[in-house]
């Protein structure tokens, strides 16, 4: 235990500088990656960063205590990926190539005996063994498509399951994930944004089977039970799984291939909703760590004790791919399968899916109560949940229902629509404990559980309105690339004028801030935005050509001080426009007549 510091710090100064010898080596042999328009990179970058990452982590374990035979097939396996990985970097290999070498591969550990427990069956224990490196293996080679994110990634997974390794008791486990730890990071400081080289398939492919290869190993693998070893394997790794399935999803609805490539990833839907690259990677890096706390406390204290957890961070999941889904990045949408054509054109999925979420919520809340009020009895107290749980699912959702807010936009959801929220959750509550009353006279049953779990799934139900209205609202970049835009005028017309720069993709505007003659309003922010000002203070940024354009957004404004702006604006070469409302009666002429 003592001697667990060395391999990773010998596996990062390694890496460090076997990529600075790589990263010319690449150049010359032309192995570089250049810009394209399915790709997200911008310059020409070199290849082959893989190949630090693989000679980091061989050239350590080589000086580690004898390794079993599993962990020696699970580096051989890996290398044999790396290898096919850099034939690609250098000439590429078709898709069924590569999947069919990740499936030798993968088989190959299998059969020496790295494998999931999940069922009695050995058979299907393989099976879904092999699938789950397969799928890990890919999952990391589509992960790896903006700076630093598959590898930091990879050092947040591996970081962790070093962790479960030492836990267990089992130092090989902990020597491998920590070597290939360090040797990611080393890697990492040539690779994150700006990166100066790629890891390439050689990297990623190599970086994928170890990932999942090391979840699956070792002769203590999760000794907590089934559900442990189902559950925190994919809590450690729920970044490349929720990009894969969402990518996946995206392009079959869209009825484009699953193999192109594309800039439609997770990653590149985040910096299309307004973050910088360096923010979306953070963001994904943040989500990765979040979840690996969540599978040592799954660990640590068992799944009944942390499901509430497990259960906001999937319910907060399927919010942001609904948001990111939103994104228009699809230039067309080419013809669709018949299935995929009849769940895509269903008229009620919308409401489908926000019921299924709801009641997901309810009965989320349901649990949580029950865990919070009874805590030391918990297991005593399921049966009473489970005979009332249906219960609680109908009364809530026939009150959210009636309560219209099934027919609510969460695009635009605001304070009257989280009032509607609460007296649903609250006429929910009631309606269950009437129920509830009349069926079982209330015996066994605890009045401070359904306070609580009021109090709850009205929090829960607000929040995933409030989170995915957020999103669309707080990562607005100030280098969103379009006319840099001020509008005059920061009371009820401008925020009109916010949000539809904001929620229109046509119009593309910056908004750089607020301009408005009320004083009190001054270095004051609305929905984010400054206000930087009046006229006469705002008149240097005109005058210096860093507005594009001026947006008079109120019909208050003097017409004296609209004549300035308009000739300040003319000489410096600023646009001005005039957001007007209007009214126009469609009512055909001859209709008109009769009237």
């Amino acid at each position: 235990m003592p001697d667990l510091w060395w391999p990773p710090l010998a596996a990062f100064l390694l890496s460090v500088a076997l990529t600075y010898v790589v990263r010319p080596a690449a150049r010359m042999v032309g192995a570089v990656a250049t810009p394209k328009e399915d790709r997200w990179h911008r310059g020409t970058v070199p290849l082959l960063g893989g190949i630090a990452i693989v000679g980091a982590v061989l050239a350590c374990t080589a000086l580690l205590p004898p390794l079993s035979g599993r962990a020696w097939t699970l580096l051989g396996g890996a290398s044999f990926l790396a290898a096919a990985g850099l034939v690609d970097d250098l000439r590429p290999l078709g898709p069924q190539v590569k999947f069919l070498i990740q499936l030798v591969a993968a088989s190959t550990l299998v059969v020496a005996g790295v494998r999931l427990d999940v069922t009695s069956v050995a058979v299907l224990d393989q099976i879904i063994t092999v699938v789950w490196l397969v799928g890990l293996t890919n999952a990391f080679n589509l992960l790896d498509n903006m700076d630093g994110l598959a590898a930091g990634i990879g050092v947040i997974a591996a970081g962790f399951r070093c962790y479960f390794f030492l836990v267990d008791g089992n130092i090989e486990g902990a020597w491998l994930a920590a070597t290939l730890c360090g040797a990611l990071a080393g890697f990492l400081v040539f690779n994150f944004q700006p990166a100066s080289i790629f890891m390439g398939d050689t990297g990623s492919l190599f970086l994928g089977l170890m990932v999942g290869g090391l979840n699956v190993m070792g002769p203590y693998p999760y000794s907590r039970g089934t559900v442990a070893v189902l559950l925190l394997p994919v809590l450690l790794l729920l970044v490349p799984i929720f990009d894969t399935l969402f990518v996946a999803t995206a392009r079959t609805f869209a009825g484009l291939p699953l193999a192109q490539g594309g800039r439609d990833h997770t990653s590149h839907r985040l910096v299309s909703l307004g973050m910088s690259e360096r923010g979306a990677v953070l963001s994904l890096w943040g989500m990765a760590f979040a979840s690996g706390l969540v599978a040592v406390l799954s660990y640590r204290y068992g799944l009944p004790y942390t499901v509430t957890l497990v259960g906001l961070l999937g319910a907060g999941l399927l919010v942001l791919g609904v948001k990111l889904g939103l994104q228009r990045v699809y230039p067309k949408r080419p013809g669709r399968s018949g299935v995929v054509r009849v769940v895509a054109d269903f008229q009620y999925k919308k409401q489908v899916a926000t019921i299924a979420l709801d009641a997901a919520l309810v009965a989320l809340a349901y649990y949580s109560a029950y865990l919070l009020r009874f805590e030391g009895t918990l297991e005593r107290e399921l049966p009473v949940f489970s005979s009332s749980l249906l219960i609680i699912l109908v009364t809530h959702v026939v009150m959210l229902g009636a309560f219209g807010t099934y027919q609510d936009s969460w695009r635009h959801s605001g304070i009257r629509d989280l009032v509607k929220l609460t007296g649903a959750a609250t006429g929910g509550t009631a309606l269950a404990m009437l129920v509830v009353l009349v069926a079982f006279r209330f015996e066994g049953y605890s009045r401070a559980v359904f306070a609580i779990h009021w109090l709850l799934t009205t929090s829960f139900l607000c929040g995933s309105r409030v989170l995915f209205r957020a999103l669309g609202e707080l990562f607005v970049s100030a280098e969103a690339g379009g006319p840099r835009t001020i509008i005059y005028g920061a009371g009820a017309g401008g925020v009109m004028v916010l949000r539809e720069a904001r929620s229109n993709d046509d119009l593309a505007w910056t908004i750089v801030g607020f301009i408005d003659d009320d004083r009190e309003k001054f270095r004051t922010n609305v929905h984010g935005v400054p206000v930087l000002g009046n006229l006469e203070q705002v008149a240097p940024l005109i005058m210096k050509g860093q507005v594009a354009q001026v947006v008079i957004s109120t019909a208050s404004v003097p017409p004296e001080r609209i004549d300035a702006l308009s000739r300040l604006c003319a000489d410096s070469g600023v646009r001005t426009l005039v957001a007007t409302l209007t009214f126009r009666d469609a009512t055909p002429p001859d209709v008109r007549l009769r009237r």
